[in-house]
């Protein structure tokens, strides 16, 4: 009798071993379901899942009608609807990031900002699904979009181009009016020192314009309605018309005259009254040079007692620019060799000049004004 009581005991133990294992088993499955229920709605209530999944479909598709809607309605004169449309895909093909904007709401209401290239192109605000509420056990909701706003404003940007007055700016083949120039009367930096001299001196405009998506070249057209490209590297005589050869030839001639009675007057040769005489031929009589010789002639300083001869070895007419009114403005260096007794075995002595002499031509008569040396 006691073996059998003690298997009965034995069987009890096992029996309820069992029973407890069995709900230690169910214990646990019924926690990991806990857990992993938990698991699921903390992983569907984060908030940049849904934006993730918002960025990868916008990455992909690059348009919707929201953006297409934003460009339409963004002032773009001189492009049109499509080719904004190429400049935005390209520009979101470079790749679209977000980040939690510092506008957000908190709690219900969370919104991101929408970046390309660090520039925020558009906002996203999502709200807790409360839809939900009654599939969720632990009061997590998951997310969804509430609204989506797009702003290209940050891709504007402007040409802003300086020409002559006479030329014509076109973008897209739109020709730029009156309307979007912001300066007027700029004077040529090569004519800087004329403009009180002469009226009628050529100046230029700047062009402004604001309202482009991107970037466009724009396209200038000289007087003669050419293509014209700016080199930046040069001044404005790039924008001064070239004189005709049959102009340069006479100025050309006119200079070597000139040049040769003026050198024999400033360095003395043949007596101060006749070596001017020889010169006002070729003086605008009255005019500034004319006078500075005449005030030359009466000072001390004018001395010809240590000069016997003066050579003109060479002029160069290195370019020339019609003023108006029959002034031109012409650029000429010369070489000459000058004699002084006792200044060295020969007593010649070398000089190179450039100079800026203006002249006037009357009646096919060439007078020089004016002459400022440079170098």
């Amino acid at each position: 009798m006691a073996r059998k009581k003690k298997n009965s005991g034995r069987k009890t133990y096992f029996i309820c071993l069992s029973i407890y294992i069995v709900l230690l088993i169910v214990a646990s499955v019924f926690a990991l379901n806990i857990v992993w229920q938990y698991a699921d709605e903390y992983e569907n209530s984060r908030v940049q899942n849904v934006v993730e999944d918002y960025v990868a479909h916008l990455s992909e598709n690059l348009w919707d009608d929201s953006i297409a809607e934003t460009i339409a309605n963004m002032p773009h004169e001189v492009q049109t609807d499509e080719e904004c449309a190429e400049y935005v895909k390209e520009m979101l093909s470079s790749g679209i990031t977000y980040r939690r904007s510092t506008s957000s709401e908190g709690g219900t209401v969370v919104n991101y900002d929408l970046l390309c290239n660090g520039n925020v192109f558009g906002k996203l605000a999502l709200v807790e699904d409360d839809s939900y509420a009654d599939q969720v056990r632990f009061g997590m909701l998951p997310w969804k979009v509430l609204g989506e706003e797009f702003d290209f404003n940050a891709l504007y940007t402007s040409v802003t181009v300086t020409v002559p007055e006479s030329y014509e700016v076109y973008l897209n083949d739109v020709k730029l009016g009156p309307e979007y120039i912001v300066e007027e009367g700029i004077k040529y930096d090569v004519l800087e020192d004329y403009y009180d001299q002469f009226a009628g001196l050529p100046t230029k405009v700047t062009y402004e314009f604001d309202n482009i998506i991107g970037t466009i070249e724009p396209k200038i057209l000289d007087d003669n309605g050419d293509v014209f490209v700016i080199d930046e590297t040069k001044d404005d005589s790039q924008f001064i018309k070239d004189c005709s050869q049959e102009e340069l030839d006479k100025l050309s001639e006119f200079m070597a005259n000139f040049l040769d009675r003026y050198f024999r007057f400033i360095t003395g040769v043949g007596g101060a009254y006749s070596a001017y005489d020889q010169l006002a031929v070729y003086l605008e009589l009255g005019g500034e040079l004319d006078e500075i010789c005449k005030a030359a002639m009466s000072t001390d300083s004018f001395n010809y007692a240590h000069t016997t001869s003066v050579r003109v070895d060479s002029t160069t007419l290195n370019g020339a620019v019609l003023l108006g009114d029959g002034y031109y403005l012409v650029d000429v260096s010369a070489s000459t060799t000058v004699t002084y007794p006792g200044k060295s075995e020969t007593g010649e002595v070398s000089n190179d000049q450039s100079m800026k002499i203006i002249v006037k031509e009357t009646a096919g008569e060439i007078r020089a004004v004016s002459l400022e040396k440079y170098a």
